[in-house]
């Protein structure tokens, strides 16, 4: 007992380092991004309503949380809670945050450039929200526009594939056709599993999940087109929700995820091609010239 007391943690594994990036001392940041090869996960939630059950931080919960598993099985640095997102569908509804696309492009500009200033060599937008695909598509052209000597890569990972039931083992399926939508059966269930004291599922029926008021207009998704497909920001049903679904539905997403972190760490190619990419982009006619 003394002589582990005595040692050093890395010695008697009585204290990994943790992959949390708040969580590190400034020493221990630098062996973290040594042993993670120089890869960092943004994870990418929201603050919203989401239905009468669940809080408005589900998104940025689960986004942290799929996260947090998979490095437990290939070591990254995990970014702290990120909540600068696409919300404007929703904005209509109490306790949203929202911010201005402009905020939002700049925000993760400066983020993912910070991240790289501190030693990420390799970032990956682990995105637990919907509505930052379009962010995260503008980002990544503007991105394209100026040479970086990091790579950023996407996936979206809390995006359980609820429309593609057959994807999903059988303790990861719906409990019956329809419940699953946004505050509906799927997250509520994996918030079961990890905040249960979060949630509320004696709610589940205190308001009308949202049919809508008819097809979206042409040409106008937002405004008219939130008020039309979602105006209470509630779908599905979240009464049905078990917490063994949502372990589920946690563990099949986190599969996926390991599979991407070990794919990252593998590619050698991305940095190489970026950086001939913008030496191309200065020297367009002449390919020679960008040698």
């Amino acid at each position: 007992m003394s002589a582990c007391l005595a040692c050093s943690v890395s010695v008697c594994g009585a204290q990994a380092l943790s992959p949390k990036w708040e969580d590190l001392t400034s020493a221990d940041f630098v062996r973290a991004i040594q042993k993670a090869d120089g890869v960092c996960l943004l994870p990418m939630g929201s603050i919203e309503k989401f239905g009468p059950s669940a809080p408005l931080g589900t998104n940025l919960y689960l986004g942290r949380v799929i996260p947090l598993e998979a490095v437990k099985q290939e070591y990254a640095v995990v970014f702290p809670d990120y909540f600068v997102a696409g919300t404007t569908d929703t904005s209509n509804l109490p306790g949203t945050i929202r911010y201005s696309m402009t905020m939002q492009l700049q925000f993760l500009d400066e983020t993912t450039h910070e991240m790289a200033r501190n030693g990420c060599r390799k970032i990956i937008l682990a995105n637990g929200h919907t509505g930052n695909v379009s962010l995260i598509n503008l980002y990544m052209n503007n991105f394209a526009a100026s040479p970086h000597d990091y790579a950023v890569y996407y996936i979206y990972s809390s995006g359980f594939p609820v429309n593609n039931l057959a994807q999903l083992p059988p303790a990861a399926r719906p409990s019956k056709p329809g419940v699953d939508g946004h505050g509906g059966e799927e997250r509520v269930a994996a918030m079961l599993a990890y905040y249960p004291e979060l949630i509320h599922l004696d709610r589940a029926h205190d308001e009308p999940a949202s049919a809508g008021h008819g097809a979206e207009p042409a040409g106008n998704p937002l405004p008219a087109g939130a008020m039309t497909q979602l105006p209470t920001g509630y779908s599905g049903d979240a009464a049905g929700a078990t917490a063994e679904r949502g372990r589920a539905l946690v563990q099949y997403a986190v599969v996926k995820l390991v599979e991407f972190i070990r794919a990252v760490k593998a590619d050698d190619t991305t940095l190489t091609m970026q950086r001939e990419f913008y030496q191309r982009v200065q020297h367009p006619q002449n390919p020679a010239a960008a040698k």
